[in-house]
């Protein structure tokens, strides 16, 4: 929408325009008088845009009469705050009136033929407006008369530079309060939740939705059923994903965006067949509506009725090119060597450190890619702004083979990746980047010093390897969670903790629980023993294994040690219809929170279902709490 018009000497002019027409906006923000801006713009245009004047038929008169006919048009297309952001034109002189400019002639023989030399119609004026208004002035927006896409449009491009604060403050005004919110405000709901996403701030888009839902019209409801239901399959709860997705085509059945919905959250179930089969129902639904703005809509579900996973894949290149280029440059990179030395640090385990050659590389690789590490032991960052330009990185890949032998480099990718959240669910990029760090550590430990057989996180060198494992573990246990074989999930679990007995990542838990499911109680206490007075998770799974044992004591005893620090948690699992609580404030799950409980019971209630082990726990339980202080 913002792409400058050209006028005359391009290359120099536009960026020239640009200038001028953010310091018309200034001076227009402050004052919307026409005949002092015009006197203005005539006067200091050529001095600010010397190229522009250089380009003027002098035919025409002096370069001054061009900059005023330029500064109408600018006029005429600028959302002045005192008009409530809406334009307020300078009225056009019939052809034989005296001309705008001042100078005694007709207007045919002055500055008409000047009228149509800067056509600013299909450009956003409003976005220089807003950048000359401080944040406060955007609460007066949405009671004016401002043309909500020019203020999609302006918070679309402030995110695309890097100023996501900026767009949510322009965005979040327009749903405060309590009134009733229509459908013209869907691209301003959406930009506003991918702001969010672009800053980590779930809790809020969360929030957002519920808004939404709760005072929108049937258009913006949809569209916010629509996005819990992405941002539900996002979290791995494809069951509900699926609950707001039905909720969504009830609540608006025609709606064609329900396709590409559909197919994603099939492909993620891997209902592979069955994404085909609606591809066929879509594509005639579609074509019946005879509406071309749906062709590339129809095209994407031919490709999906042929390969659904290819399909998504394909959807994601065509979104973000750059994953092509890196996909194609990851299929010709050299087989994964060691390039690292592996330094025996005696009981405090061993070291990776990259040789001068790979150092000298990774410092280099640093300047080009825009890095960034997340917080404490997280697998992601959520920045995704190395690919808003990625040639200089991808070209360091290109000619840097050495590159391909660093974890450094490869953990950075794999976050990159994982960033965009990108429809394909099947095997992407992010896989084969992934597997790849895990044979390079292979490839590494194979030829470096045994030690102790430890690579703690507690060593900084050691990060960017353990992250990748962790990164590979976590999406295995998302596989198993959606019904996938947890085979895959325990042998990397396994690996990292033998490799960082600390177990930094907290993967035990749901280690503890894969064992549990395969029937496997030994081997989950034996886990948990080796972690005493562990977190929630851990705790009770020890307790289920010592009842699946047949140790009723042992467990009546962990039982009694639990009660102090985890009695929400065992509440939540006995009762029979709870109801989800709030999220908790703040950063992440707070420690025996009623948050942390449901979670709990989420993922494990069902374990404790089999073998009597719920009804045991529930007359333990019962017993317990007789003799334990009430609350508060």
């Amino acid at each position: 929408m913002n792409t400058l018009p050209g006028v005359g000497a391009e290359e120099a002019g536009g960026d020239e325009l640009l200038v001028l027409l953010e310091i018309a906006t200034g001076i227009l923000a402050k004052s919307g008088d026409p005949s002092a801006f015009l006197d203005w713009i005539a006067d200091a245009g050529p001095h600010l845009a010397p190229a522009m004047a250089s380009g003027f038929d002098p035919r025409t008169g002096p370069p001054g009469l061009g900059f005023r006919a330029m500064g109408v048009a600018i006029y005429n297309a600028m959302p002045l705050p005192e008009a409530g952001f809406q334009p307020r034109r300078i009225p056009e002189p019939g052809r034989n009136e005296p001309c705008l400019c001042g100078s005694g002639e007709k207007y045919k023989r002055c500055c008409l033929p000047l009228a149509g030399m800067l056509d600013l119609s299909g450009y956003n004026m409003l976005r220089h407006v807003l950048d000359a208004l401080p944040k406060k002035r955007f609460t007066e927006l949405p009671a004016s008369r401002v043309d909500p896409i020019a203020v999609y449009d302006t918070a679309r491009q402030w995110q695309e530079e890097g100023d996501d604060e900026r767009a949510i403050a322009l965005l979040e005004p327009w749903f405060v309060g309590e009134t009733p919110l229509s459908g013209k405000l869907e691209p301003l709901f959406d930009q506003l939740m991918d702001c969010y996403l672009a800053l980590g701030k779930e809790r809020k888009r969360d929030r957002l939705v519920a808004e939404v839902l709760a005072r929108g019209d049937r258009e913006l409801r949809t569209a916010a059923l629509q996005r819990r239901s992405t941002m539900l399959a996002d979290r791995g709860d494809i069951e509900s994903a699926w609950e707001s997705f039905r909720e969504a085509q009830r609540a608006d059945p025609d709606n064609p965006s329900h396709a590409a919905l559909e197919i994603t959250l099939l492909v993620s179930r891997g209902e592979i067949e069955q994404a085909r089969e609606r591809a066929r129902f879509w594509i005639a639904r579609l074509e019946r509506l005879r509406n071309p703005d749906l062709a590339d809509m129809i095209g994407f579900l031919r490709a999906v009725q042929a390969d659904p996973r290819a399909a998504m894949a394909g959807a994601d290149r065509q979104r973000v090119p750059a994953l092509g280029r890196l996909e194609a440059l990851l299929a010709a990179a050299p087989v994964p060597e060691a390039h690292y030395e592996v330094i025996d640090q005696g009981e405090a385990g061993r070291m990776l450190e990259p040789r001068q050659d790979l150092a000298s590389v990774e410092q280099r690789w640093r300047e080009a890619f825009p890095q960034t590490k997340p917080s404490l032991t997280a697998t992601q960052h959520d920045f995704t702004g190395m690919w808003d330009e990625p040639e200089k990185w991808l070209e360091f890949l290109a000619g840097k083979s050495l590159a391909w032998q660093s974890f450094d480099v490869l953990d950075d990718l794999a976050m990159a990746i994982d960033a965009l959240q990108t429809m394909g669910t099947g095997p992407s990029v992010l896989e084969p980047l992934l597997g790849r760090g895990t044979a390079l550590l292979d490839a590494n430990l194979d030829a470096g010093a045994s030690g102790n057989g430890t690579l703690p996180w507690g060593w900084q060198e050691n990060r960017p390897a353990l992250r990748i494992l962790a990164h590979l573990a976590f999406r295995a246990q998302e596989a198993m969670d959606q019904g996938a074989s947890g085979e895959r999930f325990i042998e990397l679990a396994e690996r990292l903790i033998a490799l960082n007995p600390n177990d930094n990542h907290g993967i035990r838990e749901a280690l503890t629980r894969a064992y549990l499911a395969r029937g496997w109680p030994a081997k989950a206490l034996a886990l948990t023993d080796r972690y005493p007075d562990d977190f929630c998770g851990p705790t009770l799974n020890r307790i289920l294994a010592l009842a699946r044992l047949e140790r009723r004591g042992d467990a009546l005893t962990a039982l009694r040690d639990a009660a102090r620090h985890h009695r929400a948690a065992i509440d939540m699992l006995l009762a029979d219809a709870p109801k989800r609580p709030r999220p908790d404030a703040g950063y992440g799950i707070t420690v025996g929170s009623k948050e942390e409980a449901w979670e709990y019971r989420a993922a494990h209630r069902s374990l404790w279902e089999q073998d009597g082990a719920l009804s045991w726990l529930s007359a333990a339980w019962r017993d317990i709490r007789k003799t334990m202080p009430r609350r508060g």
